[in-house]
């Protein structure tokens, strides 16, 4: 067994090879940004037909249920989409088969 002394940025400091990832949005910043959106494409909709208003109505109404509540409707349907499910989970076999061959201690 062996401990990594200064965790994983050590180890990449001195080059060691980290494998990580795709980087994504929390899901809190993506519902920031559909949020936001909804409420200006509404508001610019709105110029021209003035119901289109109601759109950015009813997101500020779903924000301030989601406040009081502690629950978002919009988080639970953006966290369904493929972008924000992870890798599927492998098994033992499949971690240690990915894990290069190392040499026997002297």
């Amino acid at each position: 067994m062996h401990i990594l002394t200064g965790g994983i940025s050590a180890y990449s400091g001195v080059g060691g090879d980290v494998v990580r990832g795709r980087a994504r949005w929390a899901l809190e910043r993506q519902v920031r940004l559909v949020a936001g959106t909804l409420v200006l494409a509404g508001l610019t909709a709105g110029l021209r037909a003035p119901r289109a208003r109601l759109l950015a109505g009813g997101i500020g109404a779903g924000l301030t249920v989601s406040a009081l509540t502690d629950s978002c409707t919009m988080a639970s349907f953006l966290s369904a989409l493929p972008y924000n499910r992870g890798p599927r989970d492998r098994t033992p076999a499949e971690v240690l088969a990915e894990l290069p061959a190392t040499r026997k201690a002297a």
